[in-house]
């Protein structure tokens, strides 16, 4: 094996760059064709119908999630097509976030191949209830991917000056990302650190360091600042007068916070951080070859500034009393995951880049790996197999919906909100311009839809199960509908009216 030790040492060419994006963009849409959305649910389905029905800054009845894909996708009024969009967008920016990691991290090394070499592995290992929580259901790969790139447009230019106008544009786009998702910051900014100290490590020029690293916190801190004061002005918007879970569990809790995270974790992708582990090792054993020794402290190094930003999100996250109130979900440490899995990626590419013979092919495989990997994990592209999984996850109830001609849903939130998108979906293909509204969880936003109709009028559908039974009457209450008398019964439903005088429903 001969080393070539000036490969690695030369800037990634925006063509190499170009051919990664190109590899997404496949593996976006693959994904999006495959069988992805067999598990679309609720919360999920939400953002979709944000962008048909009504859209608002934040997700609804939330201060936490800004909706910029449903803007984007607002523009599409199919149902289905809605939906493809939005995931495919948040499938590449998911995707993309790896490859801008690479780039942050790794400028003076083989990004291309590392950025590609993590996605064709982030598509095989993780399960895919993990994948489909990143790439469709959470916030952080766009925010990800936003803030990452206003970083990387914020960098000097040729002539090694930072324009005016890359600044701009850089702190226009972590404002984005913090406006997606609010907290994103830390994480970059945790990286920020770890990636300065390793720099300081390696000998890199002290002025060089301190500048970057103050360009990049200042962005940081002005979307942070940006995504705090977003909050808090939905939250006073939503009128949630009580204070919302945003604080730090008690010190004596931590422990026990960051145990029951890593349990979760290891338990949901134990396949995965094998996998991971395995990989490292394979490449710190490349890394052990005679002539890559030289170049091998500087790519454990890089590693363990990717793993200690890691480690310091997971135990910020486990601090969080939002966290913990969420049953320490796994989701909560996507971005230690990431960090990761990019670390193990970047000791298995570093001596593949390194190896003068071995660099172009090991790109050209990695990039080859990205859609056949989407493939195995999703299977082959096909339109009417979506469909298909889109009519078993969302279509029980939809057809006597419509056929009960009812005006509102009620039930238990994950039943109502899939239903209401088949809902939407069968009018249109139809051409009906009636719509349903939702009485449920996160129903508020579209209630002025429905509000000033004669409540005596309102044909209320209703599942007929327990669930749906004990929230529908919890929600029927709070919206001002209750009680209410049995009008019909359908085979998996019952349609329900008010009776006696009509209670103030909730502000909409």
């Amino acid at each position: 094996m001969t080393a070539g030790v000036g490969a690695a040492a030369a800037p990634a060419s925006a063509a190499r760059g170009g051919r990664v994006l190109g590899a997404l963009l496949v593996a976006a849409v693959l994904v999006d064709l495959g069988g992805f959305h067999g598990l679309e649910h609720g919360d999920s389905i939400v953002p979709v119908l944000v962008s048909l029905v009504r859209w608002t800054p934040f997700y609804w009845e939330q201060e936490r999630f800004g909706m910029l894909v449903p803007l984007l996708a607002l523009p599409v009024k199919d149902p289905l097509s809605n939906l493809l969009l939005q995931r495919a967008l948040g499938i590449l920016a998911g995707l993309a976030a790896l490859v801008l990691l690479a780039r942050h991290v790794l400028p003076a090394r083989d990004w291309p191949l590392c950025g590609a070499v993590a996605v064709a592995g982030l598509l095989a290992l993780p399960s895919g209830g993990w994948a489909f929580e990143y790439l469709a259901d959470q916030p952080y790969g766009v925010s990800l991917a936003l803030a990452l790139a206003g970083l990387s447009v914020a960098e000097p230019g040729p002539s090694g000056r930072r324009s005016a106008w890359r600044l701009a544009a850089g702190l226009l786009l972590v404002l984005a990302a913090h406006w997606v998702n609010a907290s994103i910051g830390v994480v970059l900014g945790f990286l920020a650190l770890a990636r300065a100290a390793e720099d300081l490590l390696a000998g890199e020029p002290r002025r060089e360091v301190a500048g970057r690293l103050v360009v990049d916190a200042g962005l940081l801190a002005a979307g942070l600042a940006a995504g705090l004061a977003m909050f808090r002005a939905a939250a006073a918007w939503l009128g949630h007068t009580r204070r919302v879970a945003e604080g730090f569990l008690p010190l004596a809790g931590w422990p026990a916070s960051w145990a029951t995270l890593l349990r979760k974790a290891v338990a949901d992708e134990g396949a995965w951080l094998a996998g991971l582990s395995l990989a490292a090792l394979a490449g710190v054993a490349l890394l052990s070859v005679p002539a890559l020794r030289p170049v091998r402290r500087q790519a454990l190094w890089r590693a363990a500034t990717l793993a200690a930003a890691a480690v310091l999100w997971f135990g910020f996250a486990g601090t969080l009393e939002w966290v913990a109130g969420s049953s320490h979900h796994w989701r909560y440490v996507i971005p230690s995951m990431l960090l990761l899995h990019l670390a193990a990626a970047s000791l298995l590419a570093e001596p593949l880049s390194r190896t003068a013979r071995l660099a172009g092919p090991a790109l050209a495989a990695a990039l080859l790996a990205i859609p056949v990997a989407a493939v195995a994990a999703w299977g082959p592209p096909s339109l009417a197999g979506v469909k298909d999984d889109l009519a078993r996850v969302t279509g029980r109830h939809a057809e006597e919906v419509l056929l009960a001609r009812c005006d509102l849903l009620t039930g238990d939130y994950w039943s109502v909100w899939p239903t209401l998108w088949r809902v939407e979906q069968l009018t249109r293909e139809r051409g009906e311009g009636r719509r349903v509204y939702a009485v449920c969880h996160r129903g508020t936003p579209t209630m002025p839809a429905w509000a000033g109709r004669p409540r005596a009028e309102l044909r209320i559908c209703r599942p007929r199960t327990r669930a749906a039974e004990v929230d529908g009457q919890r929600w029927l209450e709070l919206y001002g509908l209750w009680p209410v008398e049995l009008l019909e019964r359908w085979p998996t439903l019952d349609v329900v009216g008010p009776v006696g005088a009509p209670h103030p429903g909730p502000a909409p």
